[in-house]
């Protein structure tokens, strides 16, 4: 191998501050915050994201748009969409997917 390849490889993941992170963990961290998620729309308004039922308790959302633009609970809400505990027409929709199958629950 020669030394320029193997500084190849490790320029891949080189993080933010400076370190290098090996190529195994990065895709670890994409497994960890992008595996599973499914598309879903809110069944009141229509907004779209990617949600995830990682339990029964535990669900992760990651909106593919501004929440307080395009959600009417965010919207309404006062002070940053951040400190809002979330959206009763979106836990619904997400209910209900998990009802009709279309949302699985990773350990149920």
């Amino acid at each position: 191998m020669t030394a320029r390849a193997a500084t190849g490889r490790a320029e891949v993941g080189r993080a933010v501050t400076g370190r290098v992170v090996p190529p195994e963990t990065l895709a670890d961290q994409r497994l960890y915050l992008e595996g599973g998620l499914r598309p879903l729309a809110c069944q009141t308004c229509g907004t779209r994201m990617l949600v995830k039922k990682n339990s029964l308790q535990h669900t992760s959302v990651q909106w593919l748009s501004d929440p307080a633009a395009s959600c009417p609970e965010f919207a309404a809400a006062v002070g940053p969409s951040a400190l809002v505990a979330g959206c009763g027409a979106l836990r619904d929709s997400i209910q209900a997917a998990v009802r009709d199958g279309t949302l699985e629950v990773a350990d149920g």
